[in-house]
């Protein structure tokens, strides 16, 4: 890195501007031949139409045409490939394992084991989503002091399964996403909501055998409405919460953990910033056995996003 500029990988095609950068100013014995703002990426050599962009050692993209030595690079002259097996995965190796190979987590009779102890307030339609919104409210008002060894009571809504289509890719998507939610290790416990009109029905989600004395479902017009159901969940949840006070934390290997990263907020700083840290934590888990998924990326390595 040097005044104005960050070179992130040696074999770097662009190095990324930290300032403003006025056309014909030279940094690095690299003068701009357009203006190239803060966090926006400067040729650090002539490519020609094809040519890989590499950026933290990585290819990124191909430029559309020929680019200058200290040309801006931007949408305008970098593209995709058409196929993405033409991208380049990344070809740094794993870091060493860490020494520390063990966390205590919350081992559940699946095998999986989870970070936290929550009971999950989970909405099957949109329609109900304000009533589970007061479930978790008053459970972690009342309930809570009780059961010092759960985390809390965690509210998990949506704005979908009322009227739409009972088949087809977005009812497939819902159903296997609220699935994955009531089989979360990080729950010890599920309470499933539905208002009992709605396509997305309660028969769906049975539980697995393991956790049938955690998981309870009720529809909120059998029970005579919102406050109804506010009351009805409360008597669920105390032996559902009872049970979960139980769990304890237990030494785990690392390799039991799957981390979850979420691309969001991004801008032409993040690449050089948080998302090499998350990579790098990233490549260290895995190293040791975990699993890291990156939403933007096929494998562990999370260097590349934005």
């Amino acid at each position: 890195m040097s005044a104005g500029l960050i070179i992130l990988s040696p074999e770097d095609s662009v190095a990324v501007a930290l300032v403003d950068w006025p056309e014909g100013e030279a940094r690095d014995g690299l003068v701009a031949r357009e203006a190239v703002g803060r966090g926006h990426k400067i040729a650090r050599r002539a490519m020609a139409k094809g040519d890989p962009i590499v950026k933290y050692g990585q290819m990124m993209g191909i430029a559309s045409q020929d680019i200058a030595a200290g040309a801006l690079v931007h949408s305008h002259n970098c593209t995709m490939p058409q196929d993405h097996a033409e991208m380049a995965v990344s070809s740094g190796a794993l870091p060493d394992a860490p020494a520390r190979n063990t966390f205590d987590g919350y081992l559940r009779p699946d095998g999986r084991v989870g970070t936290r102890n929550f009971i999950g307030i989970i909405a099957s339609v949109n329609c109900s989503t304000t009533v589970c919104n007061a479930i978790a409210a008053e459970a972690n008002r009342t309930l809570l002091p009780k059961f010092p060894g759960i985390d809390g009571f965690a509210p998990i809504i949506h704005d979908q399964g009322c009227g739409m289509a009972h088949k087809g890719v977005g009812f497939d998507a819902l159903v296997r996403v609220l699935k994955g939610y009531r089989d979360h290790p990080n729950f010890g416990g599920v309470l499933i909501v539905g208002l009992g009109c709605e396509v997305n029905q309660l028969t769906l989600y049975k539980p697995t055998e393991w956790a049938q004395e955690r998981f309870q479902t009720f529809n909120i017009q059998e029970v005579g409405g919102s406050r109804s159901g506010v009351r009805r969940a409360l008597e669920l949840l105390e032996p559902i919460a009872a049970a979960a006070n139980e769990d304890r934390r237990s030494s785990q290997p690392v390799s039991k953990l799957v981390l979850g990263m979420q691309c969001g907020g991004s801008d032409g700083f993040s690449g050089i910033t948080c998302n090499p840290a998350l990579g790098h934590a990233s490549d260290l888990l895995v190293a040791a056995g975990g699993m890291s998924i990156c939403p933007r990326r096929r494998k562990s390595m999370a260097r590349n996003i934005c």
